[in-house]
Formats: structure tokens, C-alpha cells, sequence
């Protein structure tokens, strides 16, 4: 059952309007006669509606009590006055009041006016308790994003180090397959080549030789001359023939004859992999790193 409070100044006017309400199916929890007391009562009470008279006795009119019945209980007000002006209309609009009748009324138009101000009540609350479930669900949405988001960064971090790490395996594992065959395997195949063999030996020779080549060709594009096992004097031809010297200008400059520099070029060339192939030089040298 809706608990009504009646503020009202005349004791005979109150106990009829708690009779009207009684008989109507409401119950009256408290009459109070002033503003300071209405307040009071209503803090106590906690009703669900106070019909309320403008005009009242104490310090605070029935305007200023609604005012504070609102901001401080969140409880609807009803205004009963016998005032119609509009000047009192215009203060009674700042209290947001539920309902205002004027008085005399009948029965019908106070239950109508009760019924539309509790069922505003109830949506008011209703509105309210789902905004705020929208708002805890929007921010438990949010944190779960904020989570997955924070998961995402780190598993991202972590793959970029993985592939970090997988990039540099990869790179020691070729300079190390580079180095062998550099340092390991060429050395002798250039001592084979300078002993007594015959044709088919000098061809199975140059078979391994370019295939050996084709194994680190990938490998090589990547390194510097240094590791190429190229000696001083080719470095320096290479890094000549790459920024666009010619073999007669690159004799001058290191004062050795252009057949010699020729020479070097064809030693780069064997050494790079490039031996037997049509690709040119300076652009394969370019393409080194």
C-alpha cells in the first residue's frame, strides 16, 4: 500500500483529506501542520507522496519545503492550494512538482491526480534503475575491453620479440652456413683448383664450385665485402666498381694496369658467386648491404 503524508495548516481540511485517501486505498502515515514539522515527518517517514499545501505556517512555505523534500528525499509532491495566481504558479514550477490542485476538488480528480503522480514515481524509478544498470554494464564492458586490449599489447610485444629472436637465429644460423663455407670449404677447393687435374676433374670442380655459390648466394647479398673473403685490394676495386669506376679509371687511381684491375673483377665476381653468370657487377654489389 502507497504511503501518503498530508501537509496541511487547517486540522479539519486534514483529517478529511486523510479520511478521502483512507477510503480510496492509500495510507496515511503522518499530518503535519508547518513546514519545519512537515520536513521533519518527512525525513522520518519516508512516505511515498506528500500532498502538500502551499501556504503554511513556520519559516518555510510549502514551496520551499517541496524544494528541499526533492533535493533531499527524492520524494513527490503534490500541491493543495486554494491559490490559482499565476505568480504562485511560477514559484510552485521551481519545486518540479507532480501534480497541483486547486482547491476545492473532488474525489475523482485527487485520485487521478495521486495515481499519475506515483505511477510518474514508479517509471521515474524504474527509467533510473535501468540507467543505471546500462551505465554498470558499459563500465564492466569497458574494463573487459581495457583487459583484452591490455592482453593484446602484450601478446603483441611478445610476438614481436619472438619474431625478433627468430630473425636473428635465422641470421646467425646463415653466417655461420656463409663462414663454413668461406673459411671451411673454399680455401681447399682453391688449393684443389691448383693442382694437376685433368678435364673431367677441372669440371667436376667447377660444378661444386657454382653450386657451393648458389648455396650462400642468398646469404651473401646481405653482408659486407669484409665477409665475402675478399683481399684488401678487391675490397677496394668493389667498392670502386660500386659507386660507378670504370676498370681504366680504377687502374689510375690505384696505379695497376687495367688488365689487373680486370683480373681482381674476375676474382670478385667468382668469389660473390657470380662466375660464369651474365649478372652485372656493380648492381649485384649495390644490392649488398
Amino acid at each position: 500500500m502507497n504511503k501518503i503524508m498530508v501537509v496541511e495548516d487547517e486540522a479539519v481540511i486534514a483529517i478529511r483529506l486523510q479520511e478521502r485517501l483512507t477510503a480510496m486505498g492509500y495510507h496515511v502515515v503522518g499530518i503535519s501542520y508547518s513546514g519545519e514539522d512537515a520536513m521533519e515527518q518527512a525525513r522520518r517517514l519516508r512516505p511515498d507522496l506528500i500532498l502538500m499545501d502551499i501556504m503554511i505556517p513556520g519559516e518555510m512555505d510549502g514551496i520551499a519545503v517541496a524544494k528541499l523534500v526533492k533535493t533531499e528525499l527524492d520524494i513527490p509532491v503534490i500541491f493543495l492550494t486554494a491559490f490559482s495566481e499565476d505568480k504562485i504558479i511560477d514559484r510552485a514550477k521551481q519545486a518540479e512538482p507532480y501534480g497541483y490542485i486547486v482547491k476545492p476538488f473532488q474525489d475523482r480528480e485527487l485520485k487521478a491526480c495521486v495515481e499519475i503522480a506515483l505511477y510518474k514515481k514508479e517509471m521515474g524509478k524504474a527509467l533510473q534503475e535501468a540507467h543505471n544498470e546500462l551505465e554498470l554494464r558499459v563500465k564492466e564492458r569497458t574494463r573487459d575491453l581495457e583487459i583484452k586490449t591490455k592482453s593484446l599489447e602484450e601478446m603483441n610485444i611478445a610476438m614481436k620479440i619472438l619474431l625478433k629472436k627468430r630473425e636473428e637465429d635465422k641470421i646467425e644460423l646463415e653466417d655461420n652456413v656463409l663462414t663454413n663455407v668461406k673459411e671451411l670449404v673454399m680455401p681447399f677447393v682453391d688449393k684443389f683448383r691448383k693442382t694437376q687435374l685433368d678435364e673431367q676433374q677441372k669440371t667436376f670442380l667447377s660444378i661444386i664450385e657454382s653450386n657451393l655459390n648458389e648455396i650462400i648466394s642468398p646469404f651473401t647479398r646481405r653482408l659486407s665485402l669484409e665477409y665475402l673473403r675478399l683481399t684488401p685490394s678487391e675490397i677496394q676495386i668493389a667498392n670502386m666498381t660500386k659507386h660507378g669506376n670504370t676498370s681504366k679509371k680504377i687502374a689510375k687511381i690505384m696505379n695497376i694496369s687495367p688488365r689487373t684491375v680486370d683480373t681482381h673483377k674476375k676474382n670478385i665476381r667468382r668469389k660473390i658467386g657470380l662466375e660464369g653468370k651474365r649478372a652485372n657487377l656493380r648492381s649485384y654489389l649495390l644490392s649488398l648491404h
